[in-house]
């Protein structure tokens, strides 16, 4: 078994929990309140800055000029698509900018910061990853289930497309190269860290259809 299958085996069960969460089940039918999909998507916005700043962090963390170009990149695309995709949606839904996080927000995203500038690369790493593995899997799953004339399909396509999918293999390479010199140690390390970043990935997406700002 591969790293990365390790890591995968190590949060499935997270992601069985994110695909069955009434959140996605209903965006997948279309029918989910639009009242639950502002709050994501103002609270997203927010979350995609400061995950943006983790992989700028990142990039410092780094003496491989090469491997520094594609975090900064990889940053760079996060606010693309947060002006691309939010700026679409609060224009169609009239959602309006939050003033401030939410609770899960605030924490997932001050949780990445932190594990980018405490912790190994590798392990930073490994928290990094479930933003862009996890969500492409769910976008899948999602796009597998969707009804014809979705509300939120250019959401679904996104995520599910290309170019996402581009970017999770080369960030998930990267992980697999880290672990490749980690010692035992710090594998079972990135395991948990992975794992725990795709609980808070399910805490997002909770917060948002509970409307739960605390």
């Amino acid at each position: 078994m591969s790293f990365l299958d390790e890591l995968w085996k190590a949060a499935e069960p997270v992601y069985k929990q994110i695909i069955e969460h009434p959140y996605n089940k209903e965006l997948a039918e279309g029918t989910l309140d639009k009242q639950h999909f502002r709050f994501y998507i103002s609270q997203d916005a927010i979350y995609i800055s400061r995950y943006a700043q983790a992989l700028a962090l990142m990039a410092g963390r780094t003496n491989d000029p090469a491997l520094m170009y594609e975090f900064i990149a990889f940053a760079k695309e996060g606010l693309d698509i947060e002006r691309e995709l939010h700026n679409y949606y609060m224009k169609h839904f009239d959602v309006q900018p939050a003033e401030v996080p939410s609770m899960a927000t605030e924490a997932y995203g001050n949780f990445l910061l932190v594990n980018v500038s405490h912790r190994t690369p590798a392990v930073a790493m490994s928290a990094l990853l479930p933003c862009f593995w996890l969500y492409g899997k769910v976008a899948e799953d999602i796009y597998s289930k969707a009804k014809e004339e979705n509300p939120y399909q250019k959401w679904i396509d996104t995520y599910a497309g290309a170019e996402f999918d581009e970017t999770t293999a080369r960030l998930k390479k990267i992980t697999e190269e880290f672990a490749l010199k980690a010692d035992d140690s710090t594998q079972e390390s990135m395991k948990y860290y992975f794992t725990r970043s795709a609980k808070y990935e399910w805490l997002f997406w909770d917060s948002a259809y509970q409307l739960r700002m605390w």
